[in-house]
């Protein structure tokens, strides 16, 4: 039975093909109907560290998305862009364009990649009011007055230790935004006494199952098979097995 909602689901960073399949072969089957994306980044361009592993880049992402659409017929993908000489690059594969929360407020990003997509995703920064929020979408609308504009919200940073979502914004975003989107995953950060960024994953699960109780109209949630293995998230991402067994459970599957 489908819900309506939206979905976005997939590891924080592409890492390997492999890796992806194992996501999807999961993921997949248990969507049932709904409205998927599969998601995951080919450079995570902003890492606290230097060391940071980044991903597999551009040229190699776009490559294991194309097999990931032969392997998975009718899959839909969304990933994250940080510069504007990669957006057309990716305008025949990609089909919904993440613009990610440090780069919110970048006019060229975003303007860019309006010329090249009819939906873009912009994550919502952490320190970012609700207000500046729907400025985005004018800039959006002026090279591609059709395009779908899509609010992803990833909480408020409250000191410099955690994030804390306001519920009370999402109708408020719904009057603006096609679609209003809880990141279940980053919206569970914590920062860690060594600086390295920790999280919740507990925490993530319980978003997950509120984003429908407040009204979200789609959920973003990050999954891998072996979190303590991620190259980023790994304390909020939700574990792959825990991942399905939420997804049987809000799609009304039989095991």
């Amino acid at each position: 039975m489908k819900n309506n909602k939206t979905y976005i689901i997939g590891p924080c960073s592409l890492e390997n093909y492999e890796l992806s399949h194992e996501v999807l072969s999961n993921v997949h089957p248990t969507m049932n109907g709904q409205d998927f994306y599969f998601k995951g980044s080919f450079d995570k361009a902003n890492r606290t560290s230097i060391k940071g592993l980044r991903g597999p880049g551009l040229e190699k992402g776009l490559e294991i998305f194309k097999q990931l659409k032969k392997d998975f017929p009718g899959l839909k993908v969304t990933t994250d862009v940080h510069e504007t000489s990669q957006v057309e690059k990716l305008a025949d594969t990609i089909d919904v364009v993440q613009i990610p929360a440090f780069l919110c407020r970048q006019t060229d990003l975003l303007v860019e990649a309006a010329k090249h997509f009819n939906t873009v995703n912009i994550k919502k920064g952490q320190w970012m009011t609700p207000l500046n929020m729907v400025k985005g979408i004018d800039k959006l609308k002026i090279t591609n007055p059709d395009c779908k504009v899509w609010l992803t919200e990833r909480g408020t940073a409250f000191g410099y230790s955690q994030f804390i979502v306001d519920f009370s914004n999402v109708d408020f975003f719904k009057e603006h935004f096609d679609k209003v989107i809880l990141d279940c995953t980053h919206s569970a950060q914590l920062l860690k006494p060594n600086g390295r960024t920790g999280g919740n994953s507990s925490l993530s699960a319980k978003y997950f199952q509120a984003a429908d109780i407040f009204g979200y109209t789609g959920a973003f949630v990050e999954a891998h098979p072996t979190p303590a293995l991620s190259y980023s998230d790994s304390d909020s991402i939700l574990s792959l097995d825990k991942m399905v067994e939420l997804l049987i459970e809000k799609n009304n599957i039989k095991k």
